[in-house]
């Protein structure tokens, strides 16, 4: 765990303490959760018939060998290979 040290403003500390309680949490938990909810990487949403690969990128050969299936069930790999 790394202790940095940093000081809160009086006003912003009881706020968080506040919205924690709320929460059922500690202040410590409430402000890890609110900086990994702030960082995390964002992958769209995507639907179904959306997985289906434009003629270009089949014209590049991209897909081949990656089965339908596992396009279907990683919407992640999908939208990477259709950009």
């Amino acid at each position: 765990m790394i202790q940095t040290g940093i000081r809160l403003d009086e006003s912003l500390y009881e706020r968080l303490k506040i919205n924690a309680k709320k929460q059922g949490r500690s202040v410590n938990s409430y402000i890890v959760s609110i900086l990994e909810s702030s960082t995390e990487l964002v992958f769209p949403k995507i639907a179904p018939e959306e997985l289906k690969p434009d003629d270009f990128i089949l014209s590049l050969g991209v897909m081949e060998g990656i089965p339908a299936e596992s396009l279907k069930s990683d919407p992640k790999l999908a939208y990477i290979l259709s950009k």
